[in-house]
């Protein structure tokens, strides 16, 4: 449209300034009308002069438009062709900086937010008003999967968190105990808000699932040590106070004493694996490091438990090397492993040690052709005072500690313990050990 008007604009000043050309020309032909033309040539001048502010307009405008677009930010103020656009330019420079300045600080500040969730152990979950989720850390997308801008309520249905998400986005504080693929979390849910209205929610994940664990396995130990230890003093103490008030025969005064003397025996292994136990737990235990042969080690532990009640033989076959290692602990480990084999056999079955290096670790295997661990109890066998078997433990004896003892031995020096068994078809307990 502008084109346009400069166009008829052009036009119509040619054809005023011809016009003129032409009265002049015509009024200097002919004299005696010179007085009627005069008047209309100031017209047509008057006309054209109206015209010539378009022009001279337009030809301003296209100088300028040629400077703003050849002109370049990054250009120095001294270097541009206009000088006139100096001050523009430094405003320019100075906006564009500050800017650049403001949007480094928001991407550090962002950078900064995002190296501190990702590497947090708690899992974190920021939602919208509407529930959307819209960050979630590593933690919980390991978790969940890849949640982002996914309704939560549509994530997990469990009634408790949705109630709670609810809760949280009307503006109120709340924290429950979840549970999600075998994990136990604390769940704090917190509202956002902004100009008084809430516009989000944060929602944190404690994983307390290894506290639990250890709380129910210090209540079952302390109920399980009160009974061990209560069980022998109940009867030490019915036994001492029929021989001090007399009830007791004279010839069962010495089978009395004999109760009393085996009961106290038990009473102070169990003291002593429980010491032990404690050592391991608070890091006291002393790796030693004297070398040895773990073969002639072994032999001495078979030699003590070969002449058994149950007729269990027990056989000794692998390699001879010297390890260095606590020989205390490393002593204990093996006589563990092998009276549990010998108590839990069947009469007249046998115990199977072998020794060998694998992976340049000590490898001790313990098998044995007793009754068997069922599987659903293979995670547990090496808590304390865990027994697969409740019944045949109370005829067998032993304090129900052995195997934990193993267990921390084995870890104790940088090892492990795995364990292969099925109800009726024996048991076999591996032990890796870093003492070589």
């Amino acid at each position: 449209m502008i084109l346009k008007r400069y166009i008829f604009s052009g036009v119509f000043s040619t054809i005023l300034l011809t016009s003129l050309i032409f009265i002049i020309v015509f009024a200097g032909a002919f004299p005696e009308i010179r007085g009627d033309i005069i008047p209309w040539a100031f017209i047509c001048i008057m006309l054209s002069l109206g015209n010539l502010p378009l022009l001279f307009t337009r030809r301003i405008m296209r100088k300028i438009a040629g400077l703003i677009n050849g002109f370049c930010i990054d250009t120095p103020p001294g270097e541009t062709e206009c000088e006139e656009l100096i001050p523009i330019a430094r405003l320019i420079g100075r906006q564009e900086q500050e800017f650049q300045e403001q949007l480094e600080a928001l991407k550090s500040r962002a950078d900064t937010i995002s190296v501190i969730t990702e590497n947090m152990r708690e899992g974190l979950i920021l939602i919208n008003s509407n529930g959307i989720v819209l960050s979630v850390n590593k933690v919980l997308s390991d978790v969940f999967g890849d949640i982002k801008q996914q309704n939560i309520l549509h994530i997990c249905r469990d009634l408790n968190f949705q109630q709670n998400v609810r809760q949280c986005l009307s503006g109120i504080n709340s924290e429950i105990v979840f549970e999600w693929a075998g994990k136990t979390y604390n769940v704090h849910f917190d509202p956002v808000a902004m100009a008084e209205e809430i516009s989000g929610a944060v929602i944190l994940f404690v994983d307390v699932t290894e506290r639990l664990k250890a709380e129910r396995q210090r209540r079952e130990f302390s109920a399980n040590v009160s009974h061990e230890l209560k069980t022998p003093l109940t009867s030490i103490s019915a036994l001492a106070e029929m021989i001090e008030s007399g009830m007791a025969k004279k010839q069962d005064i010495t089978g009395f004493a004999k109760k009393i003397s085996a009961q106290t025996r038990g009473l102070i292994e169990i003291i002593n694996d429980i010491i032990k136990l404690s050592e391991f737990d608070e890091g006291k235990a002393d790796k030693g490091g004297i070398p040895f042969s773990l073969y002639a080690l072994a032999q001495g532990v078979v030699d003590a438990l070969k002449d058994n009640e149950r007729g269990v033989k027990i056989h000794l076959s692998g390699e001879s090397f010297t390890v260095s290692a606590n020989r205390r602990m490393i002593e204990e480990l093996l006589y563990n492993l092998i009276e549990n084999g010998v108590k839990y056999n069947q009469d007249g079955g046998s115990v199977t040690i072998e020794l060998s290096r694998e992976n340049g670790m000590c490898k001790i295997a313990v098998s044995d052709t007793g009754i068997g661990i069922p599987e659903e109890h293979h995670d547990r066998v090496f808590e304390r005072f865990y027994r697969a078997d409740k019944s045949r433990s109370k005829k067998t004896g032993g304090t129900g500690l052995g195997l934990s003892i193993v267990r921390h031995t084995a870890e104790h020096h940088g090892g492990r313990v795995e364990i292969e068994s099925s109800q009726g078809a024996g048991t076999t307990v591996i032990c890796f050990l870093a003492i070589m």
